[in-house]
């Protein structure tokens, strides 16, 4: 079946519970988009068709609280300019160096990041090339209120809206525990492998 342009549709509400909140799956995949080999959205700009990492390369995935995971976009801009800022945002329990060492080494990195829900076979991902994700704020805190650390990523240029990928597109991290966590498989569409 052939890609379709948009035209328009009525929107009606999917289910009784659509508002309710849906639990998240506690590991965010973030990707550098210069290890992405292959990316490409439909011609409703949303659904992302293709998704492959390069060679050799795989993503990685970072323990977010999941009642703090929030993927969202808002939009932005003038007449004839407006477009979408893409956001996630999560907590990371404790203080410990790996955190630190990937805040360090990644703050000025042009990024995507994937949120799975518990269930469906649907995820978000947030960023493109064009318009990758920043790491807007990273906060740590160790005081007697907790120990823990806050990430904001967002990307800096308008865009389209975050994008709608397939489970069986996103590649598996370089952790078989957390790929067992997650349901994504080695050998999948955008494993790279």
């Amino acid at each position: 079946m052939a890609d379709e342009a948009y035209s328009m549709v009525s929107v009606p509400k999917k289910t009784s519970n659509a508002g309710r909140p849906k639990g998240k799956k506690s590991f965010i995949v973030i990707f550098l988009w210069k290890d992405v080999a292959e990316h490409e959205r439909d011609e409703k700009g949303v659904r992302v068709t293709k998704f492959k990492m390069a060679t050799g390369k795989k993503p990685i995935a970072v323990y977010a609280t999941d009642s703090t995971i929030n993927i969202y976009h808002t939009s932005e801009g003038e007449d004839d300019a407006r477009g979408f800022i893409h956001h996630v945002d999560f907590e990371h329990p404790g203080t410990g160096v790996e955190l630190d060492e990937f805040v360090n080494n990644n703050i000025n990195e042009d990024m995507g990041a994937i949120v799975m829900d518990c269930s469906g076979d649907d995820a978000k991902i947030a960023g493109t090339p064009c318009t990758p994700l920043k790491m807007s704020k990273a906060d740590s805190q160790d005081s007697k209120e907790g120990a823990k650390n806050t990430l904001n990523l967002a990307s800096s240029l308008r865009g389209a809206t975050i994008g709608h990928i397939a489970k069986s597109l996103i590649p598996a991290t370089d952790s078989a525990e957390i790929n067992a966590v997650l349901g994504l498989t080695a050998g999948s569409g955008g494993s790279g492998l």
